[in-house]
């Protein structure tokens, strides 16, 4: 027997197959898998196409930089929109029908041809916008084009990765747009910036809710809601942070959302809900410990950031731990 055999799992095997709980043909391909004659690359093949894209991507952006003067703006434009127009046709060819519930993709390079022609459109769409100013000043128009294209293409396509670009695209127009109200791309109106945040994050949080509740792509449910616990948690956190003269009503609207998060995390069997929650007060929580040492020098918060950070550490294992036994 090979070293590396599980010789329990095998013995198993031919015992189900001997009472015909495994069929032939399955008891063959368990017993190949046991002697590690079979071992799955689907995570290493999607790790490799994604890094695929992202470098093809940058290298038309490279070669864009670099040569658009020897090529011409509108050679560019038009090799662009081909390269584009050759994804997207390929992705409309082999995609299944258009259903409600979860599609499986036709092959494992869908999703990566499917985001390749994404990226080459918002590629195309700011190339464009360069070289000729075609919203001028309300360029940043250009992202919400963008996040709406996504937005469709995750829909249509059943793309959870076209989601995500949708949603944090969505996030980066309202982002920009706020930020140019005062004539520059700085920080802007900070407060502005945090309730954008934080309403962004509610609507993409109750989509998560609305989806589920509709049937409507409900495994989109983690996309939506992942992306709006950042922005909501984030802009507590902002609020309980850097509002000198209201940082404790922030304190406390953090605490009451991360603490119904994790509630409603644990009860959904969500982990990354729960971390995301307990993370946002633990960091909100600094600034109650260090505000009473804030004109002078001691230890003693510090010390007290440290045992919390332990504390809240085994509380996110145990309730990993918790959930994967439910």
């Amino acid at each position: 027997m090979a070293p590396d055999m599980n010789p329990d799992v095998v013995s198993a095997i031919a015992r189900l197959r001997a009472t015909n709980v495994l069929s032939g043909g399955q008891a063959a391909l368990f017993e190949r898998v046991a002697r590690r004659q079979l071992v799955s690359v689907r995570l290493e093949v999607r790790v490799l196409l994604y890094l695929g894209v992202l470098l093809l991507a940058s290298g038309v952006g490279l070669l864009v930089a670099e040569h658009h003067r020897e090529i011409g703006p509108l050679a560019i434009a038009a090799a662009i929109g081909l390269a584009v127009a050759a994804s997207l046709l390929w992705v409309m060819r082999k995609a299944p029908a258009f259903a409600w519930g979860e599609v499986e993709p036709p092959n494992v390079a869908f999703d990566y041809v499917l985001l390749l022609g994404l990226l080459l459109v918002a590629s195309e769409l700011a190339y464009v916008e360069v070289q000729f100013t075609v919203l001028g000043p309300k360029w940043p128009h250009h992202l919400l084009l963008v996040g709406v294209v996504y937005l469709l293409a995750a829909y249509r396509w059943d793309s959870r990765t076209a989601l995500g670009l949708a949603l944090t695209t969505l996030a980066a127009w309202r982002g920009i747009s706020i930020s140019l109200i005062a004539g520059s791309l700085g920080p802007g109106d900070e407060s502005a910036l945090r309730g954008n945040a934080i309403l962004l994050g509610a609507s993409y949080v109750a989509a998560a809710a609305l989806s589920v509740r509709w049937t409507r792509k409900p495994h989109f449910e983690e996309v939506f809601a992942n992306t709006g616990l950042v922005l909501l948690l984030g802009g507590l956190v902002s609020g309980a942070l850097e509002d000198e003269s209201r940082w404790v009503a922030w304190l406390a609207a953090l605490l009451v959302v991360a603490g119904a998060v994790m509630w409603l995390s644990f009860r959904l069997g969500r982990a990354l809900y729960f971390v995301q929650a307990i993370v946002a007060a633990y960091v909100g929580l600094l600034r109650l410990l260090f505000e009473p040492f804030r004109h002078t020098l001691s230890s003693i918060p510090f010390l007290l950031a440290s045992l919390l950070g332990i504390a809240v550490l085994a509380l996110i294992f145990a309730t990993h731990r918790r959930i994967r036994e439910r």
